[in-house]
C-alpha cells in the first residue's frame, strides 16, 4: 500500500508541474509540453515595414512617371525617303500629223488678203489627215515631209507634191502626197473680194 501511494504522489507532482498543459499520458510518465509561437523580434519587423514602404513608393513613381510620358503627344516623324520620280510616258507610235510653226503658207502662185479655210477649221483637217495617212511598210523613218498644194477658185486640191528637197523616202513621200489629195473642199482665197487660186505647203509629220 505504501508503494501505490508514493506512485499516485509522483504522478500527481507531475500533474501540479505542468497544470495546463498536461496531456493526460499516465503510461509514459511524463508532461507534455506544447511550444507557444515566438514573437518575430522587433527590429525585423520594422526592416521589413521599411522595405514595405520603399516598394510602394517605388511602384507609385514608377506609374505617375509612366502616365505623365505616356500623355505626351508623340513627336512627328520626318520621312526621310525621297520621292521616286514617275516613269516617262512611252512616246506613242501612232502617226502624228502637225502644222509646222509656220501653218499654213502662201507659195508663189498668187498672194492673197483672204487665205483658203478648210470645212470645220484647221483642226478638222488635221483629224482628217491622221485618220487617212497609212505609213509604208518597211524600217519606220521619222520626220517631216513638206507638201506644196494649190486650192482652186472652185475649193479643190490640185497640184499636190512634195516640196523639192523636204521630203523622206520615195515611200514616205508617196504616202504623204496621197493623203493630202484626199482632202476634201476648201473656202478658196480671196483676193479683192474675188476667190483666186492659192498656194499652200502643209507639212506632214511622220
Amino acid at each position: 500500500m505504501s508503494k501505490v501511494r508514493q506512485v499516485a504522489g509522483s504522478h500527481e507532482n507531475q500533474q501540479a508541474n505542468c497544470p495546463s498543459a498536461y496531456t493526460g499520458k499516465r503510461s509514459l510518465g511524463v508532461c507534455s509540453v506544447r511550444t507557444a509561437p515566438q514573437a518575430m523580434p522587433t527590429p525585423l519587423l520594422r526592416i521589413t515595414a521599411l522595405l514595405a514602404l520603399l516598394l510602394a513608393a517605388h511602384a507609385g513613381f514608377a506609374q505617375n512617371s509612366y502616365n505623365w510620358w505616356d500623355a505626351r503627344p508623340p513627336a512627328p516623324v520626318t520621312s526621310l525617303l525621297r520621292p521616286v520620280p514617275k516613269p516617262a510616258a512611252a512616246p506613242s507610235r501612232t502617226t502624228s500629223i502637225v502644222v509646222d510653226s509656220l501653218p499654213l503658207t502662201t507659195g508663189g502662185y498668187t498672194h492673197v488678203e483672204v487665205m483658203p479655210a478648210f470645212a470645220g477649221g484647221q483642226e478638222n483637217m488635221l483629224n482628217f489627215l491622221r485618220k487617212n495617212l497609212q505609213r509604208p511598210r518597211g524600217p519606220r523613218q521619222h520626220g517631216r515631209v513638206l507638201v506644196n498644194l494649190v486650192v482652186a477658185v472652185t475649193g479643190e486640191v490640185t497640184e499636190v507634191q512634195v516640196a523639192p528637197g523636204q521630203g523622206l523616202s520615195p515611200a514616205y513621200d508617196a504616202a504623204a502626197v496621197e493623203c493630202v489629195r484626199r482632202l476634201p473642199w476648201f473656202m478658196p482665197g480671196r483676193r479683192e473680194g474675188k476667190p483666186v487660186p492659192t498656194a499652200l505647203t502643209l507639212p506632214v509629220i511622220f
